[in-house]
């Protein structure tokens, strides 16, 4: 019964969903307000067991971007379940953690949920305070993130934040918390841009042939752009910070290849290291000059 339900509410989310970027973008007036608008991409690599439809985040990774400037702040934190994971789950989400991202459900990590979430939800929307938490009373802006990819989904990063909020803040109503985090497919938020845009009446664009989902995994990103769990294990590639900033580069990479959109290298798309590595500047009032940052040569 459980799962009919949530498939219910999941149904009926996606259909809320569609409606909100629909008439979201039918409000933007012109080319230059969508490229100045900002949108927050999000990727969540959980502590799963698929089985029992358990799912709590193990990594949390945002980004806020526009199209014309590219980065402005990134939010990164993994997050540890060793004293309260059931222990009964413990071999499936081991295994899965070790195909998808290597952080392990008895592993120590950052444990103080209501901190956690008091710093998400703060990067989220500015102002946020504790009885806001307390009383379940925030209004998120909504977050993107992939439709469905292997180890990951939306339902999967909903559940997983609802999961962490009950845990941080027990005595918010169950029913309550489903409407606090809004997700988003960013699937859907670059057709629309690209619909926006008129690129698909662009015949270059036609014979690409690439879905939006093709545009989104076209260039993976890994060492230089993951946290440093991931980096120093050379799986930079798993990593959920990694992944918002490809998703980011490669949706402005498309947008440029059919527009006058200028793309600035460490805002837009990853600079490379003369070690090798590559970097994107996560903050947008950062001062650093090419030199500061021993980069290769960039135009």
């Amino acid at each position: 019964m459980k799962q009919i339900t949530d498939l219910h509410n999941n149904s009926y989310d996606f259909w809320n969903m569609q409606k909100y970027i629909t008439k979201m973008f039918e409000c933007i007036p012109n080319n230059q307000e969508l490229f100045n608008k900002k949108f927050i991409l999000l990727h969540i690599n959980c502590h799963t067991h698929n089985g029992e439809q358990y799912y709590f985040p193990a990594e949390i990774a945002a980004l806020e971007f526009n199209l014309l400037n590219g980065v402005s702040r990134t939010y990164h934190q993994i997050i540890g379940l060793s004293k309260i994971y059931p222990r009964g789950f413990a071999g499936g989400m081991r295994q899965f953690s070790d195909e998808f991202h290597q952080i392990s459900c008895w592993h120590e990590h950052p444990d103080d949920y209501q901190n956690i979430l008091m710093e998400f939800t703060t990067f989220l929307k500015d102002g946020t305070n504790h009885t806001d938490l307390q009383e379940g009373t925030l209004d998120l802006p909504y977050l993107y993130t992939v439709e469905s990819d292997i180890g990951v989904d939306m339902m999967k990063t909903k559940s997983s934040l609802e999961r962490l909020y009950s845990t941080a803040f027990p005595k918010v109503d169950a029913a309550h918390l489903k409407s606090i985090f809004k997700i988003g497919s960013i699937e859907r938020l670059l057709l629309e841009v690209k619909k926006k845009l008129n690129l698909h009446l662009d015949q270059r664009n036609l014979r690409s042939g690439m879905s939006v989902h093709d545009i989104l995994e076209s260039e993976m990103y890994g060492h230089g752009l993951g946290c440093m769990y991931h980096e120093i294990r050379d799986i930079a590639f798993k990593c959920s910070k990694a992944r918002i900033l490809q998703w980011m580069s490669n949706i402005c990479t498309h947008i440029n290849t059919y527009t006058g959109l200028q793309l600035v290298p460490g805002k837009h798309i990853a600079v490379q290291l003369r070690d090798g590595s590559r970097m994107i500047v996560e903050n947008e009032d950062l001062p650093l000059s090419k030199q500061d940052l021993k980069l290769e040569n960039i135009n």
